[in-house]
């Protein structure tokens, strides 16, 4: 069943003047519920600019978006409780950072839904076991962590709400290797335990990759691209040309398939290796 669903969705920026520029352009499309749904595009594709239109954060221009087959507009004073069903975690969120303590600044978000100070701080420590901060960092002002700490802190002020649909727009950005693993397993196990649906814009193909179910490809403002994961990156030539870099091991697999070598597109090394283990044994038991 659909989460969430645009129909014929546009919008432009500086409608009416002379400056007017069309981000999303009539994008219909179908977000599912429970899936990980991977979403990328060059700089200007639209994909931000989308995401912000699934919670309210920007009204379309025309079309529609629907939230569990409602129209999030029909009612434009409620559109506040929509953002608590979709929750966004923007790119570097760690900015946003501004209470007291980390545990107080968790608990923002579901205070400002009406929850008592025991419901808020209960949501808030059990997002901070999600996102792997320790109970003794909750207390500490969120100034004194590190930038991983602080992302993870950030994540899970958002999490605490409890939504239906979690949107992270470049949440690894500026980590180093260790800290976007980390960060990727954690977003990975909220969902698998969770299960609701989680909407994940990166830059890295490798991340996407990794943890989504099906890849949305913005280009354009257009919606050029929907599918399982396996068969978005199986058309890894497509991907180069609109200016997307697939992953390397992928790369690898697609050059081999374009020789006649009988494999299809892999998403990881792992992926790869079960795949030539067998012909490499197979080609040396001929030679042999």
């Amino acid at each position: 069943m659909p989460v969430i669903e645009t129909k014929e969705l546009t919008f432009r920026y500086g409608e009416g003047t002379p400056f007017c520029k069309t981000a999303i352009d009539h994008v219909s499309i179908s977000v599912e519920q429970g899936e990980f749904l991977g979403l990328i595009g060059h700089t200007g594709s639209g994909k931000s600019t989308l995401i912000q239109q699934f919670n309210g954060l920007l009204k379309p221009t025309s079309g529609k978006v629907l939230l569990k087959g409602k129209d999030i507009w029909a009612e434009p004073r409620k559109i506040r409780d929509i953002r608590f069903q979709v929750g966004m975690v923007f790119q570097y969120p760690e900015h946003q950072l501004f209470e007291e303590t980390v545990l107080k600044d968790v608990c923002f978000g579901p205070k400002n839904m009406g929850l008592s100070e025991d419901e808020a701080q209960q949501r808030a420590r059990r997002a901070a076991r999600f996102v792997g901060l320790p109970d003794e960092l909750l207390e500490k002002s969120p100034f004194e962590l590190s930038g991983g700490e602080k992302r993870r802190a950030a994540i899970a002020g958002v999490i605490a709400m409890d939504p239906d649909v979690l949107i992270l727009d470049e949440p690894t950005a500026g980590l180093d290797p260790r800290g976007r693993e980390m960060l990727l397993s954690q977003i990975g196990a909220y969902h698998r335990e969770r299960h609701n649906t989680v909407i994940l814009v990166s830059h890295s193909m490798e991340d996407i990759a990794r943890v989504a179910d099906r890849v949305l490809v913005m280009n354009g403002g257009k919606a050029v691209m929907l599918d399982r994961t396996e068969k978005v990156f199986a058309r890894g030539r497509e991907l180069e040309s609109l200016g997307l870099r697939v992953p390397e091991v992928t790369k690898v697999l697609l050059t081999l398939r374009e020789h006649g070598c009988p494999v299809h597109a892999s998403l990881t090394v792992d992926q790869a290796v079960e795949q030539l283990l067998p012909l490499l044994k197979k080609e040396g038991a001929v030679r042999g």
